[in-house]
């Protein structure tokens, strides 16, 4: 695959150049995907809420009643290319969703086209110059590639059967499990032409319990480079999740003080906001706070940050980046001190350096290939502390464990890094433990400001998709239910 892609991007590059194109660039990627999401049925009959003889049938059949659900299978191959044709300045873009030869040369005098009747860019310079990409990108696990839809089938179906055999108060289950595999590659006018693959292997289950009139919901889930066969541990987790919320209290009063985050609530803003801050574009479009604070104590000393596409087992590494510039290690902030930002080419070159390797095509649910880059970390990781989980907990007198998925955490504001979220999985924390499940709960805060006053970084780190990061303990936010 790797030569047809470089035979198509030669071709396209030829064409773009007889149109009169000064510089182009190809973008070309293949991915094949196969997914299942099974929504498991209903477990009720374990709790002997059918009586007589229609009762003793539902739990003769329990075991079939349990593995029935309803399946939504999706798998397929996509391929496609981007491309970006300059002239005089003038950037002109355009995608096609197919390898054919006639109709990538049709979307290449398209892009050219384009860039005949755009505006010159004052900023731009060139494309990247060729730099040899590191030997190896991330890990490419031949069975996550060859995965069939049949096997994901049965792996949740059975997660939706040991998810309802957790505790009897599970309802109902649904597990979603995907294998994907791509090869991609950049081929552009000033030599380049490198190209990867990767595979990615994704598990997410959700639950719901009922007691008494109650209901609630948890999920878990897995991100990995490599297939996990044994994805059990999953769906227990996210049923264990689902029954701690039970009996669910509010807070006695507003709660300005020490909030501990899980991992997954903590990546979720990390994720949103700190990302676009770090972003050398919008730094220079004054879209981040962190603007002329290069060398400035930002965070709090036992807070690192960096971001590390030479990751093996990285979400987000591969050789080079979706402009062909190879991947790298660049510190963020060392001990509470912002030493950079994250680069692509055309940001790097309007301050004449040299990119750090993050343009990114990535915006699901649309194809790479289909939009223009972005700033985008490779994998940003929040270095660990010392402490677990528990261990936050137990330095707490008084305060709120926030755990899991955060409702509203993408409307946080990216460029002051104010947040003002809803947790369902929110607990009392007193003289040192968890007390009780809360109610839904309001947490609000500014990230830039819990940067600075964070009291312990846990030891529990986790991949979320581009971010890696533990769990995190910070002082003076504000929780309310």
């Amino acid at each position: 695959m790797e030569d047809q892609l470089r035979d198509v991007g030669n071709k396209a590059i030829d064409h773009a150049t007889k149109l009169g194109a000064e510089e182009a660039e190809i973008y070309l990627l293949t991915e094949n995907h196969a997914s299942v999401k099974f929504i498991g049925g209903i477990f009720a009959s374990r709790s002997k809420a059918v009586k007589g003889f229609q009762g003793t049938i539902a739990r003769i059949g329990e075991p079939w009643i349990k593995k029935k659900g309803i399946p939504i299978v999706s798998s397929g191959t996509k391929a496609g290319v981007g491309i970006r044709a300059i002239t005089n300045k003038a950037i002109g873009f355009s995608s096609v969703s197919s390898l054919e030869e006639s109709k990538i040369l049709e979307a290449v005098e398209e892009a050219v086209k384009i860039a005949k009747i755009r505006p010159p860019d004052p900023n731009w310079v060139s494309l990247p110059d060729p730099k040899t990409p590191r030997e190896k990108g991330g890990i490419f696990d031949r069975r996550v590639a060859e995965l069939s839809a049949d096997r994901i089938l049965e792996m949740s179906a059975n997660c939706c059967v040991v998810a309802g055999d957790f505790d009897r108060r599970i309802i109902q289950a649904m597990s979603m499990i995907t294998a994907d595999s791509i090869e991609f590659g950049v081929v552009n006018t000033k030599g380049t032409e490198v190209f990867d693959k990767a595979t990615v292997f994704q598990v997410y289950i959700g639950t719901k319990g009922k007691f008494r009139g109650e209901e609630v919901s948890g999920s878990d889930f897995l991100l990995s480079r490599s297939l996990d066969e044994n994805v059990a541990p999953i769906a227990e987790s996210a049923s264990r999740k689902t029954v701690e919320c039970f009996g669910k209290k509010p807070l006695p009063e507003k709660h300005v003080g020490t909030v501990v985050f899980d991992n997954e609530s903590w990546s979720q803003l990390f994720s949103v906001i700190f990302t676009a801050g770090i972003s050398g574009y919008n730094v220079q479009e004054n879209r981040s706070v962190l603007k002329d604070k290069i060398g400035q104590q930002v965070a709090k000393e036992n807070v690192s940050i960096l971001d590390d596409g030479t990751l093996p087992e990285g979400l987000g590494t591969t050789k080079m980046d979706d402009e062909g510039v190879p991947r790298q290690k660049t510190t963020i902030i060392e001990k509470g001190t912002l030493t950079s930002f994250l680069y692509d080419n055309y940001a790097a070159k309007r301050e004449s350096r040299e990119s750090t390797g993050n343009a990114s095509r990535s915006r699901p649910p649309t194809a790479p290939y289909s939009n223009q880059l972005l700033i985008r970390p490779s994998n940003l990781i929040l270095e660990s502390g010392s402490g677990s989980l528990e261990g936050l907990i137990s330095e707490v007198k008084k305060g709120v464990l926030v755990k899991g998925s955060l409702i509203g955490a993408g409307h946080s504001n990216a460029v002051t890094g104010d947040f003002s979220v809803t947790g369902d999985n929110a607990f009392r924390i007193e003289n040192g433990a968890v007390a009780y499940p809360l109610k839904a709960c309001t947490v609000a805060g500014n990230l830039y400001q819990a940067l600075s006053s964070v009291v312990a970084v846990g030891n529990d780190p986790r991949t979320f998709g581009t971010v890696i990061n533990p769990s995190i303990s910070i002082d003076k936010i504000v929780a309310s239910t």
